[in-house]
């Protein structure tokens, strides 16, 4: 996304980005500013800065405190903390091929080593720790391991500029918005203030609703059993689920700490979906049960994305986790009595975020990704054969074109 295109929602008086010759070095992924949509900050360097003078320290009035997010899609490799000095508290996150980002003298750490982050997603407050002498973020753009001219947007940073943070991606979800018991896509939109939910609809208009902040992790579920889905969000400094019902009222939930990625089922077979988060540092989720029990499973490696769905059509959810640099689903179900199985699904390629749904309203929950590229739904549907579902054969692609590419 360019920076010429900014957010509507720009106050007066904001200086606008002063940008150079796009920069053809090196096929850099797409990065956006680290902080949340809309927002203004001004990038600065010295000729003894270290470790070199294309890192940036962003400021702007009052940062102390404001939230950093990913400026790109990628796995955390390193959270570390050296105290009093050099960077402190500080993020380093691995976008593939070599290029890489550092975040530091961060107030707090909000991701662990292993985990994917999606572009845009909070990964900690600015601050001032190590050896930093005011609060700002120290930023750094890495291939092979040198510091490169950052890029925003796909042309290189003016050291000395103030830049409107384009950081505001979509994400892929599913539910069913109309009850008639087959899934549709939507997506979250990270705009600047509140987090607004767009949901497809077939010839017709996309329902819009609007729950929490646009820096939100959003989750969906039928929380009232009217056969509608819902929407929710989790809210990281808080670890706080806002669960918005089909009548507007919304129910909260405190659930993990901030590191947990938030998942939603219905573990139990009523009919009412419950939360539980994903804990990426140790492949690990915990599902919270309707009578305040927890169930805890393992499943997912480094770099995983969880989801959730119902893989054998038994009216209870079951976990999944998504492997981008595979393209692969592997999907966990629990039989009647009780065994456990594991299959896989290959699909999508380099950028996708995985999504799940039923997509032909049989009962089974099917797999799909989001081409964030070009906001296309790929969305692979195993039909039924005789009250079954089919066996052999290649599964149907369906693909819908929904959402704002990045």
């Amino acid at each position: 996304m360019s920076l010429r295109r900014l957010a509507p929602a720009l106050t007066a008086g904001v200086v606008l980005a002063v940008l150079a010759t796009p920069a053809a070095a090196h096929a850099a992924p797409d990065q956006e500013l680290p902080f949340r949509c809309a927002e203004d900050w001004t990038g600065t360097t010295r000729a003894k800065h270290s470790p070199s003078p294309k890192a940036v320290d962003f400021n702007r009035p009052s940062d102390l405190g404001r939230l950093v997010v990913a400026s790109a899609p990628g796995v955390v490799s390193r959270v570390e903390n050296t105290g009093s000095r050099s960077y402190g508290k500080w993020v380093r996150i691995e976008h593939g091929d070599g290029h890489a980002t550092l975040y530091a003298h961060l107030l707090v750490q909000w991701v662990v080593p292993g985990q994917f982050v999606d572009q845009g997603t909070p990964i900690g407050r600015v601050g001032s720790t190590g050896g930093s002498t005011g609060p700002h973020l120290h930023y750094e753009q890495i291939l092979a391991r040198t510091v490169v001219t950052p890029m925003f947007g796909q042309q290189a940073f003016v050291f000395g500029s103030t830049v409107v943070s384009q950081n505001c991606p979509d994400l892929p979800l599913a539910g069913d918005w109309n009850g008639d018991r087959a899934d549709e896509v939507a997506v979250f939109r990270r705009d600047a203030g509140p987090g607004t939910f767009e949901m497809y609809a077939q010839d017709a208009a996309p329902t819009v609703v609007r729950l929490g902040r646009g820096t939100d992790m959003p989750v969906t579920g039928d929380w009232d059993g009217d056969g509608v889905t819902d929407v929710g969000v989790r809210r990281q400094p808080t670890r706080m689920f806002l669960l918005r019902r089909g009548d507007g009222t919304v129910t909260r939930v405190r659930m993990g700490v901030s590191k947990d990625v938030p998942v939603a089922g219905d573990w139990n077979g009523d009919r009412l979906t419950d939360v539980g988060i994903w804990r990426p540092k140790a492949g690990r989720f915990r599902l919270l049960r309707p009578d305040g029990t927890h169930q805890v499973v393992a499943l997912g490696t480094r770099g995983s994305q969880p989801l959730t769905g119902d893989w054998n059509g038994d009216g209870v959810t079951d976990l999944g986790v998504y492997d981008a640099v595979a393209a692969t689903f592997t999907l966990r179900s629990v039989a009647a009595d009780g065994q456990v199985s594991l299959g896989t699904v290959t699909l999508g390629g380099a950028g996708d975020l995985p999504v799940s749904g039923d997509w032909n309203g049989d009962g089974v929950t099917d797999v799909g990704v989001w081409s964030t590229s070009t906001a296309t739904y790929t969305l692979r549907v195993t039909p039924e054969v005789q009250g079954a579902r089919q066996a052999t054969g290649e599964p149907e692609l369906r693909t819908l074109t929904f959402g704002r590419p990045r």
